[in-house]
């Protein structure tokens, strides 16, 4: 698999970058931060992190990224720093990586994490939840978004497992297309099939045939935390 780069954003409500410093030594199971570094020796783990100051933008972010609690956006709203986590991932086990150092952070006094690389965000329950089960639907679920508008649905956030996201006409229902695609997605995440321009997918034999046709990336531009390097999979009705 080609190296992908997932970002993971953190707040929390640490007084300066000394106190989260300290923090993640007192709370982190072993991981460090010196710099511009965060580190787990013994796992021989580590990624680059940037540490922003308030933005008061970050509550309106995670409301329209994930479903939070009132009590929660405004603890979100009066955040004082934070961390992102930007990882460059090689395979699955890379993302369960990325899972770890997010909750280390949470451990560390962070309120809640968003995959700025899908526009997904999650309460700390939930990234806990994901570090007890790292099976590939939870892991996918949390790194992957669903979106829909008048002409198409598609995913989001498929290049954390180095693969395209699917894209189809939003002719067929939005069930219709959640199903297809969590399903798509998660054959080609767990089977790595060689699909060509023209193969065929179905969820079942007697299911809808659909027609694969791989596109360039169109929705982002290249220098958008969204941009998928590998494309699209568009599924058409056959």
């Amino acid at each position: 698999m080609e190296e992908v780069q997932v970002i993971i954003g953190v707040p929390g409500k640490w007084k300066n970058r000394t106190e989260l410093i300290q923090a993640v030594a007192s709370n982190g199971d072993g991981y460090l931060m010196a710099g511009y570094i965060i580190h787990h020796a013994k796992k021989d783990v580590g990624f680059e992190v940037e540490v922003y100051e308030h933005d008061s933008h970050l509550k309106e972010a995670f409301s329209y990224a994930g479903t939070f609690e009132d009590n929660l956006l405004d603890e979100i709203g009066h955040h004082t720093h934070t961390v992102y986590v930007i990882a460059n991932v090689n395979g699955f086990e890379g993302l369960k990586q990325v899972v770890d150092v997010g909750a280390t952070l949470l451990k560390s006094g962070g309120l809640a994490v968003k995959v700025e690389t899908s526009g997904i965000a999650h309460t700390k329950d939930e990234w806990y939840q994901l570090l007890e089960n790292q099976e590939y639907f939870p892991i996918y679920s949390h790194f992957v978004t669903l979106v829909g508008d008048k002409e198409s649905y598609y995913s989001c956030g498929m290049k954390a497992f180095g693969l395209p996201d699917v894209i189809a006409s939003s002719s067929i229902s939005p069930e219709e297309a959640a199903d297809l695609f969590n399903n798509f997605n998660l054959y080609n995440i767990v089977e790595h099939p060689s699909f060509n321009n023209g193969d065929t997918f179905s969820l079942e034999p007697n299911s809808p045939l659909y027609k694969i046709h791989f596109i360039p990336e169109f929705r982002y531009e290249e220098d958008d935390a969204f941009f998928n390097p590998f494309g699209l999979v568009k599924l058409i009705p056959a």
